[in-house]
């Protein structure tokens, strides 16, 4: 063979190896990228799945949200719609109820008022009778006093029945001196311990004074001196006038009354009336027991010489 043709030969050779050569390296690349392709691909796929079903799972996931909420919020709104017509229905039943009870307390308290008042009106009814009888059986005591000091003594009763604290006095010149007591203690066994200078006896002196009745409360006069009168209880001290002159004189307070009482108490009145009926009757016995005045003489001085000699005889003082 020739040379020529052995080198083509072998040249052919070196090509058809090295062409082989190459075509055994391209199909591994071929393969080598197919092989990477398919696997991204893959990897792409499978991102994509999970993408896929991640969005799907946060789809129904929010649809079923949705769905419950949707639901829940119909229930509320159900629920809410029952609970604020059931709370309706209470309130109108408690309304109902609440008028009702109103209704039956303030018919109660009417009922009540009106037994209260008529209770009250029926103790004050016997109160104010009891108070015009002892006044009429008083008054009878002094017209059936026979003397001076039966008239004083009747006084002296009458007014200890009406207030809680009473003397009669009876004037001695400028003195006072007590004839009966009732209400200061150890002081009724002995009611001539009461013997004072006028013008220390407080509101006795000025009853005597000024021919009227006086109180505590008049501001110029202060208690009987013989005695303390409470600053928030009254005292007074009422004349016995005879032919216009001051013979004995009527002291009574109210130092054991309570503080709370509802009605003003009718001692006062009582006793005053009492006092110038006393006058009246004291005026008729010495009238009847003193002897015709002399001529030019009142009648005034006939008055107090009975009772001076009635005082010196021991029927009075």
């Amino acid at each position: 063979m020739a040379l020529e043709d052995r080198i083509r030969t072998s040249v052919d050779q070196a090509v058809q190896s090295l062409l082989s050569e190459l075509q055994s390296v391209s199909a591994d690349e071929v393969a080598r990228q197919v092989g990477e392709a398919e696997q991204r691909l893959h990897a792409e796929f499978e991102q994509r799945l999970t993408e896929l079903e991640s969005q799907h799972r946060e789809q129904v996931a929010q649809a079923v949200h949705d769905a419950v909420e949707a639901a829940a919020g119909q229930q509320i709104a159900e629920a809410r719609e029952d609970a604020e017509r059931r709370l309706a229905d209470a309130r109108a039943e408690a309304d109902e109820r609440l008028q009702a009870a109103m209704v039956e307390t303030e018919a109660r308290a009417i009922a009540e008022t009106r037994a209260t008042l008529t209770a009250e009106l029926a103790s004050g009814r016997e109160q104010e009778l009891a108070s015009i009888t002892r006044l009429v059986e008083s008054v009878r005591g002094l017209d059936g006093a026979a003397s001076l000091s039966e008239v004083l003594d009747a006084l002296a009763l009458a007014a200890g029945r009406e207030a809680a604290r009473a003397a009669v006095v009876v004037i001695k010149g400028d003195h006072i001196t007590g004839w009966r007591l009732s209400g200061f203690g150890v002081r009724d066994a002995q009611p001539k311990s009461v013997d004072l200078p006028l013008q220390e006896a407080g509101v006795i002196s000025l009853a005597v004074s000024s021919a009227r009745a006086v109180t505590t409360r008049d501001g110029a006069a202060d208690g009987p001196g013989f005695e303390h009168v409470p600053p928030d209880r009254m005292g007074m001290a009422i004349p016995v006038l005879v032919g216009g002159r001051v013979v004995a004189v009527v002291y009574a307070d109210g130092a054991g009354e309570s503080a709370e009482q509802a009605v003003p108490a009718t001692w006062p009145e009582v006793i005053e009336v009492l006092a110038r009926h006393a006058g009246r009757c004291l005026e008729a016995l010495t009238a009847q027991k003193a002897a015709p005045p002399p001529s030019g003489a009142s009648r005034l001085g006939v008055t107090h010489a009975a009772l001076r000699a009635a005082a010196t005889s021991g029927a009075v003082g």
